[in-house]
C-alpha cells in the first residue's frame, strides 16, 4: 500500500488575535445603562403612584414636579392648559427661579409662544438652545426678564393628543433646563411618558372641566 506524499506548503503568518475586550469599560457601561434604566422606571411607578384622578390640576403638576426634579436636572417646570373656545393659556403651575410663582393667562392667539405652537404642532417640541428659542417665538417670563436667567433648553410636550379626547390638546407640559441640548432623545421619551401620565389623571376625573374639547 503506497503513501501519498504531501508537498510541504510555505507557512503562512497567522492572524493577528482580537484584542481581549476591555471588560472593565464593558461592565462599566452596563452597570450605567441599568442605573439609567432604574431611574426612568422609579420615576415612571413614582408618577403612576402619586398621580391620582381626583386631584387638582395644579396638585397634579406639582406632584409630578417634585417627582422629576432632581433626576431630570430641571431649572424650571410647568403646566399649561388652553382654552380654544375663550383663547385663553392658562398656568396652574408654573415653578422658576427655585419657586412656585403665578403666572398671568395670556390670549393663545395672540401670544403663542413655545406653548402655542406645541399645541398648534399637536406633538412634542424640543428646542435646544435659547437662540433656537427666540427664533421660534419664546416669551420670558416675568422672572426670567427680571433675572436673565433664562433656560436654555425647552421641551413642551401636548396633553391629550388623541381623537377620543378631542380634536386639538387640552394642555402642555413643559420641561427646561439651563444647559443647551440638555435632554436626550431617551430623556425625552421618558418626559413625554411622565406627560402621558398626568393627561390621563386629569381625563379620568369626570368633575373636572378641561378646556380644548371641542373645535
Amino acid at each position: 500500500m503506497g503513501f501519498l506524499a504531501f508537498r510541504k506548503q510555505p507557512s503562512l503568518p497567522l492572524p493577528a488575535p482580537n484584542p481581549p475586550p476591555e471588560t472593565g469599560s464593558s461592565e462599566n457601561d452596563l452597570r450605567e445603562l441599568t442605573r439609567h434604566l432604574d431611574e426612568d422606571l422609579g420615576l415612571i411607578t413614582g408618577a403612576l403612584k402619586a398621580l391620582q384622578p381626583g386631584m387638582s390640576p395644579e396638585a397634579l403638576a406639582g406632584s409630578l414636579h417634585r417627582i422629576c426634579f432632581r433626576p431630570l436636572g430641571l431649572a424650571s417646570f410647568f403646566l399649561a392648559l388652553a382654552d380654544w373656545e375663550r383663547d385663553m393659556l392658562a398656568f396652574p403651575y408654573y415653578h422658576e427661579g427655585g419657586r412656585e410663582r403665578k403666572h398671568t393667562p395670556r390670549s393663545l392667539s395672540k401670544s403663542p409662544g413655545l406653548t402655542g405652537m406645541t399645541l398648534q404642532r399637536c406633538e412634542s417640541l424640543y428646542v435646544r438652545t435659547l437662540l433656537e428659542g427666540k427664533e421660534s417665538g419664546t416669551i420670558l417670563s416675568d422672572a426670567e426678564a427680571d433675572t436673565g436667567l433664562v433656560p436654555q433648553t425647552w421641551f413642551g410636550v401636548p396633553l391629550g393628543v388623541d381623537p377620543a379626547w378631542g380634536p386639538r390638546p387640552f394642555g402642555v407640559l413643559s420641561f427646561q433646563s439651563f444647559q443647551p441640548d440638555a435632554f436626550s432623545e431617551s430623556r425625552r421619551a421618558l418626559m413625554e411618558c411622565l406627560s402621558g401620565v398626568l393627561a390621563f389623571a386629569l381625563k379620568a376625573d369626570p368633575a373636572l372641566p378641561l378646556p380644548g374639547g371641542k373645535s
